[in-house]
């Protein structure tokens, strides 16, 4: 049965001229949600849990410093106010980043985070961990990962994730990634002397200042402060590394430069080095970016949906509600498609996997239309 003629509402309709959205377009959009919906057996009237990935649908895939898009702030702000729809990102950056983001970019009230892939995920100022925080593996991986960067001679930077289950790094990323544009990173860096004293009193460490290292026992039991200056403290500070035979001492030294003619080739090729010294799958970024993943989430149901899932679960408790994902590459791509609605944006890689592979989908620009469509379709369903 085809829907009545739409016509914007007039909060929706002043919504679009403030954002400088085509209306015809958006009227488009928004019978493509309502016809999807209904094709599918979606039910777009019902509670809704909105999944929001970061790079793309709300700022430039290349914008390594998060600047969202003119008015993406005021569109997310429109969807949230919505009854019966509650919002998130759903990211695969820590929670520290977006904590940032969300404070000092977005400034955003009531917009929660799903991140590290589902791992984790913040809502209404409470943190609950789907993958359980391990000490053990912790500091194994750091272990793991400070012996891997000096057998291969390379730099590495940790980003600050909560969970243990996805080691987040970069390899030669200051420049090749744009890691000194992180807004974690700029203006950010500490000196030698800082990053040795954020190091203790849990790991015993030594600043050897005239030759510009700080040493450490590789013991895994000493690497308790080390972790946390570099994943907590200071997150994403690129460090040169060196051992001189398994098991000795380890020295670290803060370097911005990359090494000459390391390109992401280079990278390709280092990765499997890390896996087979950490025993994670390696998934290797553009970005110079590689997440190396623990074995017991490739066996478990981590991912996006998943935590998206557990987000809405929490927001509205025994009622049904509807996942819809906005995002633009493989990995926003949901495992489980029950009860799960794809907003494929439009000209990227998930655009296509979704028609290839017949997901349930409709493709809007970015954040901006996906946002005022989607209420403007739920409100229309409601009504009948």
């Amino acid at each position: 049965m085809p829907f009545p003629r739409i016509e914007l509402s007039p909060r929706a309709e002043a919504m679009a001229g403030k954002l400088g959205l085509d209306k015809s377009k958006l009227v488009g959009l928004i019978g493509d949600i309502l016809e999807v919906g209904r094709s599918s057996g979606r039910d777009i009237s019902g509670n809704i849990v909105c999944g929001l990935d970061v790079n793309g649908p709300i700022v430039d895939c290349d914008d390594s410093e998060l600047t969202p898009y003119p008015g993406a702030s005021e569109a997310i702000s429109y969807l949230i106010a919505q009854q019966g729809i509650e919002v998130t990102l759903c990211t695969g950056w820590d929670l520290n980043t977006m904590e940032f983001f969300k404070e000092n970019r977005l400034e955003v009230a009531d917009l929660g985070t799903v991140g590290e892939y589902g791992m984790v995920y913040e809502r209404k100022g409470k943190f609950n961990y789907l993958y359980p925080y391990n000490e053990d593996e912790a500091l194994r991986f750091v272990k793991d990962l400070l012996e891997a960067a000096a057998a291969e001679d390379v730099k590495v930077a940790l980003q600050g994730n909560y969970s243990t289950g996805a080691g987040a790094i970069y390899i030669e990323g200051d420049t090749n990634g744009n890691l000194l544009e992180h807004p974690l990173v700029k203006g950010r860096r500490p000196t030698m002397k800082r990053l040795a004293g954020a190091m203790g009193p849990e790991s015993k460490v030594t600043y050897d200042e005239k030759a510009g290292r700080i040493r450490f026992s590789s013991d895994k039991e000493n690497l308790r402060g080390v972790y946390r200056a570099l994943v907590k403290v200071h997150p994403l500070i690129s460090l040169r590394v060196e051992q001189d035979s398994p098991g000795a001492e380890l020295a670290v030294r803060i370097d911005d430069k990359d090494k000459p003619g390391f390109d992401f080739e280079s990278l390709k090729k280092v990765a499997p080095a890390f896996e087979k010294r950490t025993g994670r799958k390696a998934l290797v970024y553009e970005d110079f970016g590689v997440d190396l993943i623990a074995a017991a989430v490739e066996e478990g149901n981590y991912s996006k949906d998943a935590g998206l899932r557990e987000f809405g679960r929490e927001a509205f408790g025994n009622d049904e509600f509807l996942s819809v994902i906005i995002g633009d590459k493989r990995s926003d791509i949901p495992k489980t498609l029950t009860r799960t609605l794809m907003a494929a944006q439009k000209g990227t890689s998930a655009e296509q996997i979704a028609r290839d592979e017949n997901i349930p989908s409709f493709n809007p620009i970015d954040v901006r239309d996906f946002s005022i469509a989607l209420a403007e379709a739920h409100r229309i369903a409601r009504s009948g």
